[in-house]
């Protein structure tokens, strides 16, 4: 991966630029110190850098994009792609004794999830539920231990926090 100018996507769907060494990604891409986001989702609103590499930083607030998304799932346009790409978000100043909270990729969840942690410097740790909420999730079976642990290795979240609980 030491090509000028190869392109790969990681953490919430950006695409970005990669250049020299790589270093692990939230969502188990790859970025650099030189790393160029770009097509960003309106709901990030910056990076923290981590050991493990850039983790975007989500908004509590709720944008007019927002609302308008969630006003037209409700109506049922567009349900079934409603969704957040999995992986590690921060909130605030999050750091290695941070809170952990866990949900769903289904963006009408996060966006409730996040909204709420409003003042808040935690991390969110958001599963691959296909785009379901944790309730039916659960149920269905993609809500689950082995999601949770999955998505833990693949974010590298040990190296992040100090402690065990989410």
């Amino acid at each position: 991966m030491n090509k000028e100018t190869n392109k790969k996507s990681c953490c919430a769907g950006n695409t970005v630029q990669i250049k020299e060494t790589t270093k692990s990604c939230c969502c188990s891409g790859s970025l650099t110190e030189n790393t160029k986001e770009v097509n960003s989702p309106a709901f990030i609103n910056g990076w923290i850098d981590t050991k493990i590499g850039k983790i975007p930083l989500v908004s509590t607030k709720l944008s007019r994009e927002d609302k308008i998304g969630g006003l037209k799932v409700r109506m049922n346009f567009g349900r079934m792609k409603y969704m957040v790409n999995p992986g590690l978000y921060g909130i605030g100043n999050p750091g290695d004794n941070s809170i952990v909270f866990v949900t769903a990729n289904y963006k009408l969840t996060f966006d409730t999830l996040r909204k709420e942690l409003g003042g808040l410097d935690a991390w969110i740790l958001v599963l691959d539920t296909k785009g379901i909420n944790v309730w039916c999730a659960a149920g269905k079976g993609t809500f689950s231990t082995k999601e949770l642990v999955k998505r833990i290795e693949e974010t590298g979240l040990k190296e992040i926090v100090s402690h065990r609980k989410l």
